[in-house]
């Protein structure tokens, strides 16, 4: 669950799994989410996330140049109050289901992050 400084009462949404395997790593520390950088609203749990080297928070993935500590968020979020927030779930090293993602995953992000692993569903 994301959380900010400030507290709302939500309506569960989402609960999509993208996790291919029970064995993962997480960022150490969480991450602060640059609010004015997401989508206002839901966004679904998946995205792809990077830290600006600069500010040092995390926003959706763009580029590589400027960036580090890529990774994908397992939570999904609601971006309507006006502030950052801390997400304890950045996966650093795991397997994700690459079709349950939100987006399609750019080569140059697989390359950022060799650790994780895009698994195809298999229904």
């Amino acid at each position: 669950m994301t959380y900010g400084p400030f507290f709302r009462k939500t309506e569960l949404q989402g609960g999509k799994n993208i996790l291919a395997s029970e064995h993962l790593q997480f960022t150490e520390a969480g991450a602060t989410l640059d609010h004015t950088k997401f989508p206002t609203g839901f966004n679904e749990v998946g995205a792809l996330v990077a830290r600006n080297t600069e500010t040092g928070k995390f926003e959706p993935f763009t580029a590589v140049e400027g960036f580090d500590d890529f990774g994908i968020l397992n939570e999904d979020f609601r971006n309507d109050y006006g502030q950052d927030l801390i997400a304890g779930e950045v996966i650093i090293r795991g397997s994700v289901y690459e079709a349950k993602l939100p987006q399609e995953v750019p080569a140059e992000f697989k390359e950022a992050n060799p650790l994780i692993r895009y698994v195809e569903h298999i229904k």
